[in-house]
């Protein structure tokens, strides 16, 4: 009789609901694989194989094999959420054993390890303290501690200053005069020699005139000017006169650097000889804005991560197309000027015709910082980009490669697994690299519960690797893989099995009854 036939039917159904069951329970569990009961027909041992009259003796439960389709990702807040893309398996520790999961749901332990809700250890490649991957594979620990300073080394500053400034009211040039009458002759060398020094030359340059008889002052004037400017004083001494025969010897430079000392047999025809003038007023001062053309300013830091403030001082100087820069920390004397013997030792940038900036584009500053401690700060002011054209002066861009210590602000995840920390000075240190597992046969691990698995030899060794190397999926930061169950399809599957289970309660009732109208018989 068919009893047997249809009570295995009830036990298969039975346990298709089950999984069925399963799946619909399991429908908002991070990281679940839906299952299902496979069967296969049974029939009993027979000396009459492939008898065209044999029947079988029901259907048992082959397998319960689990679908490692991709699930939905759904974002969320937690950048340690991860979730895969595609194949692949996190690999969890548990004192060194190791099981494997597609629940990403991560957080970190006191100790700084990454766990999941079980408080198994996430492993992949390790960093050490500098951020750098070290090549080991184990638990990922992530480094708290604060970021290290570094100090600026470079600061950039790009502006453009106004062509059409004037040299700052503040500063005088320093000027030589003399007198000279009409009709003056120059006669041939050394007769017709100038020995000019300015602004603190270490020798003087001879300056030959033209030997002749200048029939007024202004003639005499412009021999004088055009002589100077066939040496290497041109651009950096002016002559000039005015309606009474006053001839004046002055220094293209203003400030406390200007001077001029004149001498030469020449100098005695007008009334020169061994002169020297050095300008009167006080110079350049950070506390003077009448004494510079622009200034700015940005933060630099010492090695200890301190922050302090470099300011430029830019000044036209009275020679076309030159400017003094002066530097300040903090607001500081600027090492540019000397505290015992006052000299100025600005650096002096000089542009082309076009406005562009010929030489020099950088130059090196040096301070000395006391903060309880002793701290040098050197680094380099680049000026490349600095312009100088017919425009007001304006800052283009500031930029120096110092920072401070920082704080760890966050943490963001790479597609290929690596953990960056950002800290609150705007770095960055990497904290290890999740790795990904593979198998030969998913279908042949071993379900522990709580969303993990354990290698068996069904399911081949691991294959663990990098994400997105080889067949491995990528990894999504702030994301986790839903349940890849559809429940409308588990609700169609369970009708269907409910058909099934009734279907053959009603053969074990036929049967019942067919037996019955047997025993009638008698």
């Amino acid at each position: 009789m068919a009893f047997q036939q249809g009570l295995s039917g009830l036990s298969i159904a039975s346990k298709a609901l089950d999984a069925i069951s399963n799946n619909v329970a399991n429908s908002g569990t991070v990281g679940f694989k839906q299952s299902a009961a496979q069967f296969s027909d049974v029939f009993a041992a027979s000396l009459a194989s492939g008898s065209s009259v044999q029947v079988g003796i029901g259907a048992s439960i082959d397998k319960v094999s689990q679908q490692f389709t991709q699930g939905n990702i759904t974002t969320t807040s937690n950048a340690l959420d991860l979730a895969i893309n595609g194949q692949g398996f996190f690999r969890m520790s548990d004192n060194g054993t190791i099981s494997y999961s597609r629940n990403g749901q991560f957080q970190t332990d006191k100790n700084g390890f990454i766990v999941n809700s079980s408080g198994l250890h996430l492993t992949g490649k390790v960093a050490d303290a500098n951020g750098v991957l070290t090549g080991t594979t184990g638990d990922i620990k992530l480094n708290f501690s604060d970021a290290s300073p570094s100090a600026t080394t470079a600061a950039n500053y790009n502006v453009n200053l106004d062509s059409r400034a004037a040299t700052p009211s503040a500063l005088a040039a320093a000027v030589v005069t003399g007198t000279a009458v009409p009709s003056l002759t120059v006669g041939a060398s050394p007769a017709n020699v100038l020995t000019i020094t300015v602004d603190g030359a270490p020798t003087a340059t001879s300056v030959t005139i033209a030997p002749s008889t200048y029939a007024d002052v202004g003639s005499l004037v412009s021999a004088i000017q055009t002589a100077v400017d066939q040496t290497a004083l041109k651009g950096r001494v002016k002559i000039s006169s005015d309606s009474t025969g006053k001839i004046s010897v002055t220094s293209a430079r203003s400030g406390r650097l200007s001077d001029v000392t004149v001498g030469g047999a020449a100098a005695t025809a007008l009334n020169l000889p061994g002169t020297t003038a050095t300008s009167s007023n006080s110079g350049f001062s950070t506390s003077d804005p009448t004494s510079y053309t622009s200034t700015t300013s940005q933060t630099v830091y010492d090695s200890l991560g301190n922050a302090h403030t470099q300011s430029l001082y830019f000044v036209k100087t009275a020679q076309s197309n030159v400017w003094d820069v002066y530097t300040s920390l903090d607001g500081g004397f600027p090492p540019e000027i000397n505290p015992a013997t006052g000299v100025h030792t600005p650096t002096t940038i000089s542009f082309d015709a076009n406005g562009v900036l010929q030489t020099p584009t950088s130059f090196a500053t040096s301070y000395t910082i006391s903060t309880g401690a002793v701290v040098p700060l050197d680094f380099t002011v680049e000026l490349k980009g600095t312009t100088q054209f017919g425009n007001s002066y304006g800052v283009n861009q500031l930029s120096q490669d110092g920072y401070t210590t920082g704080k760890l602000s966050g943490l963001t995840v790479s597609a290929d697994g690596t953990i960056q920390g950002n800290f609150s000075n705007g770095q960055s240190r990497v904290m290890g690299q999740v790795w990904l597992a593979s198998f030969q046969n998913p279908n042949g691990l071993q379900s522990l519960g709580g969303n993990q698995w354990a290698v068996t030899n069904a399911s081949g060794p691991e294959q663990p690797n990098a994400p997105g190397t080889g067949s491995l999926g990528v990894v999504q930061s702030a994301a986790v893989e839903d349940s890849n169950v559809d429940l409308t399809s588990e609700l169609v599957n369970m009708i269907t099995q409910q058909r099934a289970y009734q279907a053959n309660a009603q053969s074990i009732k036929t049967q019942d009854q067919v037996l019955q109208t047997l025993v009638n018989l008698r």
